[in-house]
C-alpha cells in the first residue's frame, strides 16, 4: 500500500539503505496500532558534521545496540527539495522501532534534525512539518501529536523542547497541552522501558549532566546492554557518581588502586602498561587466568589479554569490540572499577 505521505515531493525513501544490524519487529496490529505521532528533535546542531541520517543510524545501531535507526521519518533542514526540507522515510511504519520505550507499539517516530534550544525552525522546515502531518492525518496514521517527553516514563528526557504549537500554528486548532514545556528533572529511580540501554538513556551528556559512566558506577553489576523491561536502576541518584562536578580537580592516575595506562595497547605489546591493564581487568573479573601465576598478569599482551579486552568491550564499549585498549575502553574500565570500589 502506498500512503499519501509517500507521495510528498520532498520525501526520499531510505528504507533498507541505512546502516543496520537486523530489523525491528512488526506491530501486532500493523499500522492500525499507531495512535500517536511522536515528535523528536535530534539535539545535534544543524551546523554539526554528524547531523545527518547516516550518523544517526550508526549511533543507534553501533552505540545503542538497536537493529535499525530509531525514527520512522526524519526531516532534514540541511537538504532542500522543491523548496522544502527533505523528509527521509527511514523505517517502515509497520515496524515497532525503538524511540519511545514502552509506547513504541503505538508511536510513530518523527525526528526533526537540529537542536532547537538554540537552532531556529526555518520556513522550509516548518513547511515540511506541516506537509507531513497533513498527509499522515489523511492517511489515518495516528490521532494525536505529542513530543517525546510527553510519553509515559519520559517526562525527564531533554529531546523535545521546541514549541510545536508555534510550528503547527497554521494548521492546528489545538494540540495536546504541555508539548512546549521543558522536561522535568530526571527521577531518582528509573524503570527500564523497551529498547533502553545506558547509552540511549544518557545519550550525549545525558539528562542533568548524567553520563553513561555515572550510570555504570551507580548501578554496579548491571550490564548496560542486557537491561530488562521493568528493571529499576538509579538515574537521578547517578549524577556525579563518576563524572566530577564542574570545577572538581581530577585525581592523578597514581592515586587509584588500579591505575590505567594512557594511549593505545594491542596484541604483542609488552611492559608495565600492559601489566596495569591486566591487573585492572582481573579486578573486574574479565581476566580469567586464575590458575596462572599472579592471575596471568605478566605484562604480555597475548591472546588472553586480547580476549579479555574484547569481552569487556562487548559489555561496555559498544561499537568498538576489537580487542584493542584505547581511550574509550579506559574510560569505561575506570567507571567499572569505581563501581566495584576499586
Amino acid at each position: 500500500m502506498t500512503y499519501k505521505f509517500q507521495q510528498l515531493p520532498q520525501l526520499v525513501d531510505k528504507r533498507g539503505k541505512l546502516p543496520s544490524k537486523g530489523s525491528y519487529n512488526k506491530r501486532a496490529n500493523g499500522v492500525k496500532s499507531i495512535t500517536t505521532r511522536v515528535w523528536h528533535h535530534s539535539l545535534t546542531k544543524l551546523s554539526a558534521g554528524g547531523s545527518n541520517i547516516v550518523a544517526f543510524a550508526n549511533f543507534h545501531v553501533d552505540t545503542n545496540g538497536w537493529p535499525e535507526i530509531a525514527y520512522h521519518l526524519i526531516i532534514d533542514p540541511n537538504t532542500i527539495i522543491n523548496g522544502k526540507a527533505a523528509i527521509y522515510y527511514c523505517v517502515d511504519i509497520s515496524k515497532r522501532s525503538y524511540h519511545v520505550g514502552n509506547s513504541n507499539t503505538i508511536g510513530l517516530g518523527i525526528c526533526v534534525i537540529g537542536d532547537y534550544r538554540t537552532d531556529k525552525l526555518s520556513k522550509a522546515t516548518t513547511a515540511s512539518i506541516i506537509d507531513l502531518r497533513n498527509a499522515l492525518i489523511k492517511d489515518g496514521i495516528g490521532k494525536y501529536d505529542k513530543s517525546h517527553n510527553e510519553m509515559p516514563g519520559y517526562s525527564w528526557k531533554a529531546c523535545c523542547v521546541y514549541d510545536y504549537n508555534k510550528a503547527f500554528k497554521d494548521i492546528l486548532e489545538s494540540i495536546a497541552p504541555g508539548s512546549s514545556q521543558k522536561p522535568s528533572s530526571p527521577p531518582d529511580l528509573y524503570t527500564i522501558q523497551e529498547g533502553d540501554t545506558f547509552w540511549s538513556i544518557a545519550e550525549k551528556d545525558g539528562p542533568a549532566g548524567i553520563t553513561v559512566d555515572d550510570l555504570i558506577v551507580a548501578n554496579p553489576g548491571v550490564a548496560p546492554i542486557k537491561l530488562k523491561v521493568g528493571q529499576t536502576i538509579k538515574l537521578g541518584q547517578a549524577q556525579y557518581c563518576y563524572t566530577p562536578k564542574p570545577g572538581t580537580l581530577k585525581q592523578p592516575q597514581s592515586t587509584y588502586r588500579y591505575p590505567l595506562p594512557s594511549g593505545v595497547l594491542k596484541k604483542c605489546a609488552r611492559g608495565e602498561s600492559v601489566r596495569q591493564l591486566q591487573a585492572a581487568l582481573a579486578a573486574v573479573h574479565f581476566y580469567p587466568n586464575k590458575n596462572a601465576k599472579n592471575n596471568g598478569v605478566d605484562g604480555i599482551y597475548g591472546n588472553d589479554t586480547e580476549d579479555a579486552v574484547r569481552r569487556f568491550q562487548s559489555v561496555y564499549v559498544l561499537g568498538q569490540i576489537d580487542g584493542i585498549y584505547g581511550p574509550r575502553t579506559k574510560s569505561k574500565l575506570q567507571a567499572v572499577l569505581k563501581s566495584n570500589g576499586q
